[in-house]
């Protein structure tokens, strides 16, 4: 029984020594267990990071007693379990393999490549509570009645994202060794060739910024300027996006809606006036535009929308091939109705009644006489009889 107790500490022994002599083996300058322990550490943190995405997804179908209107609501909403995971599991290993003592070499790889992955996924995380800031901004601003116009709260959210992408962006350059503070004084001193070259950017920026003070317009008004007419869809740090009546999309640079004038026709408040000078042929007769202009004034009189106290129907004036009458009055949209529509109506109407009055609308026209020259014949006879001179 004793030999058999002395061969088992003898085994264990020789097994404990070659165990040992494994882990301590050097490959590469470094321990086995080392190599082991850093296989180790990313394979634990890869299932922590599939563990911690699930546990992250759960949670948010579970839902929260938040506001719906409120930033945490739409932080939450965002995809922001991934590089919230990935922010974690960097930040682990980092630790892990600051404290497994490495090679040198081997350890600054790896935390470079570890610092990479956890800048990029917190900039990527800013970024989405960018956007979820500009989500409740933009609702708080159509839940309150602020004088804060509703084109500023994308522009706002756009500054933030830039920010976001431009602080990220020199924190991966210090992390590849770049001196930040030199490369901006750098920026400094070329700051005014790039000026020069950009001087329709500024101008444009400063446009964005006169109309957002400004208020002419919003998101969603008709409005005209130049010889352009449409619906505002967006006001970017650029340009403003224009819907046109033949759903072009139109961007204007910012500058120039800053100097034109802006014709904003949804701000139009109360009557809006109807002016037409008509134009009928010569043929007309007194009696026929008089007819002409009672029952016109009479029908315009039955419209509730028409202001019956400044209808003008009347003979105008004689133009070079038409008789002119004028037509001007004052109406009201109502709800379910455009300007377009309601101005073809009485177009309509202004025809029906023209019809009826036996009138001919004129166009440009000449008359051409004609002289016809003699013949000799005709001329010499014409000599002849001319009666003698005393």
């Amino acid at each position: 029984m004793s030999d058999i107790n002395a061969s088992i500490e003898n085994g264990q022994k020789i097994l404990s020594e070659e165990v040992q002599a494994f882990f301590n083996h050097v490959v590469w300058d470094m321990p086995t267990w080392k190599w082991l322990s850093l296989i180790g550490i990313f394979v634990g943190l890869y299932f922590l990071r599939m563990g911690l995405r699930y546990l992250l997804s759960r949670i948010k179908k579970m839902g929260f007693k938040v506001d719906p209107q409120t930033f945490t609501h739409y932080f939450i909403e965002q995809k922001i379990e991934r590089p919230l995971s990935w922010i974690l599991v960097s930040y682990l290993a980092m630790s892990a393999i600051s404290s497994l003592q490495v090679l040198p070499s081997i350890e600054s790889k790896l935390l470079f490549i570890l610092k990479l992955i956890m800048i990029w996924n917190i900039i990527r995380t800013c970024y989405r509570a960018a956007e979820a800031f500009g989500m409740a901004l933009n609702s708080w601003v159509r839940a309150n009645s602020t004088p804060i116009s509703n084109q500023l709260a994308p522009l706002v959210s756009k500054t933030i994202k830039v920010i976001v992408l431009v602080i990220g962006f020199l924190l991966t350059l210090q992390s590849f060794g770049v001196n930040v503070t030199t490369l901006l004084a750098g920026l400094g001193i070329g700051g005014i060739a790039i000026a020069f070259a950009a001087q329709d950017t500024v101008a444009n920026l400063f446009g964005t910024i006169t109309i957002i003070l400004d208020d002419p317009f919003k998101i969603g008004d008709t409005i005209k300027i130049g010889e352009t007419e449409g619906i505002v869809e967006e006001v970017g740090f650029r340009s403003t996006s224009i819907r046109t009546p033949y759903n072009s999309l139109l961007s204007i640079p910012n500058s120039v809606m800053a100097k034109e004038r802006i014709d904003n026709l949804s701000k139009r408040k109360g009557w809006i006036r109807f002016r037409h000078i008509l134009g009928f042929t010569y043929d007309a007769t007194p009696q026929m535009l008089q007819s002409f202009c009672e029952n016109l004034r009479y029908q315009l009189f039955q419209d509730e929308s028409v202001d019956s106290k400044r209808i003008v129907v009347h003979f105008n004036s004689y133009g070079d091939s038409s008789l002119n009458v004028l037509v001007q009055f004052h109406y009201l949209l109502k709800s379910d109705e455009t300007d377009p529509l309601r101005i073809n109506n009485f177009l309509d109407l202004i025809y029906q009644v023209a019809a009826d009055c036996g009138l001919s609308f004129a166009f440009p026209t000449r008359t051409i006489i004609v002289q016809q020259q003699n013949s000799p014949e005709e001329s010499n006879r014409l000599l002849e009889n001319r009666p003698p001179t005393t």
